[in-house]
């Protein structure tokens, strides 16, 4: 009996070891960068929370072009905001065998978990995602290393600044939470059980500043873990030519600092002003929101949708003319586009929104 007893607390200690050595995903990123031809750099950015890598040596890359690779992490380092954080980057080449827009992606078990504004992290595989025109020589701009701890009631502000070797134009919005359809290499949507850190107590602002590229949470409320993700959009005349998802977890602790005074909640879809839809309906299925109105060069427009819909954008002057035209090229609950005015002159503009069920207007000035 004694025996016995020896055996299962070795056995337990056993299981206690194996868990505390476990590293837990916390966020991470994909980068693309022509080579020659339509050959292609694909490397994958893994977060994890440890210094110490012990699983994930593998992961399964989809091309976009119905290919799978299996990659190797070539790479495991600290990251140099956090010397406990690990970065483990897994690089592979591939040759496309045509020109066009691919999809790649990469869904990886073993989230951490506790998130206070996505109960069920664990439960969910990471997705990451970037989109690839390999009609234009291009590499996608390099994110500086995710920020992964702040303040209780601080301003935390992430800086956005990205490296583009080919000088393209870079914007960025916030997205929900990436989750896959079923199958291996599945068509990405947005999770509709997460929220936004602001949204947990509704206290506080948080947005991405495309002017000063930074994205801002004013102020955490509450202590905790929180995921945080959103989409770069790169943009070469008018063309957007890549797009990249991010994703990352901030642990929000009781820190020494200038604390802030908690500004009133703003839904960080819509902002604090939005246009109504069609007064006649019983309920407000799309919502528009433009700023900085008056505006001079660029204009950013946020589209909400109650429901998950193809959503598209038109800028039209006073004559009723179509100005410039964007379209989603899936469903979504809600999008950011950047139009650039530079070339439009001074007067009233109109915004046109539309998704399946209906259309809303909001007038600008420039």
């Amino acid at each position: 009996m004694f025996m016995k007893n020896i055996y299962l607390i070795a056995f337990f200690s056993l299981l206690t070891t194996v868990s505390a050595l476990a590293t837990h995903l916390i966020g991470g990123d994909i980068r693309t960068a022509h080579t020659s031809g339509l050959t292609y750099n694909i490397s994958v950015m893994l977060y994890f929370d440890s210094a110490s890598p012990v699983t994930d040596k593998q992961i399964l890359v989809c091309t976009g072009d119905g290919s799978t690779i299996t990659v190797d992490r070539s790479t495991y380092t600290t990251s140099p905001a956090n010397p406990k954080i690990g970065i483990g980057t897994y690089t592979t080449s591939y040759t496309y065998a045509s020109q066009g827009i691919y999809q790649v992606s990469t869904q990886v078990d073993n989230r951490t978990n506790g998130m206070l504004n996505f109960p069920i992290a664990e439960q969910q595989p990471l997705f990451l995602w970037s989109v690839l025109n390999t009609n234009f020589l291009n590499s996608t701009p390099v994110l500086p290393h995710g920020i992964f701890e702040a303040g209780i009631r601080q301003a935390f502000i992430v800086d956005l600044k990205a490296q583009d070797t080919e000088s393209d134009s870079i914007s960025f919005a916030l997205q929900k939470l990436s989750k896959p359809s079923p199958g291996t290499c599945g068509v990405r949507s947005t999770n509709s059980n997460y929220m936004y850190p602001n949204e947990v107590n509704s206290a506080g602002t948080f947005k991405i500043d495309n002017q000063t590229k930074q994205l801002r949470w004013l102020a955490p409320t509450q202590t905790g873990n929180y995921l945080i993700s959103f989409v770069m959009y790169e943009w070469r005349d008018g063309v957007r030519i890549s797009e990249s998802y991010r994703e990352f977890v901030v642990q929000v602790v009781d820190k020494p600092g200038e604390t802030i005074q908690i500004p009133p909640y703003e839904n960080a879809d819509l902002g604090p002003v939005t246009s109504i839809p069609n007064p006649d309906n019983t309920k407000i299925s799309i919502a528009i929101n433009a700023y900085p109105v008056p505006t001079t060069d660029f204009l950013t427009v946020k589209v909400y949708s109650n429901s998950p819909s193809v959503i598209s954008l038109q800028i039209l002057d006073v004559q009723g003319r179509v100005r410039d035209t964007f379209k989603t090229s899936a469903v979504e609950s809600s999008v950011q586009h950047e139009f650039d005015l530079r070339n439009y002159t001074n007067g009233i503009y109109l915004i046109k929104a539309a998704n399946d069920k209906d259309t809303v207007t909001k007038k600008i000035v420039r």
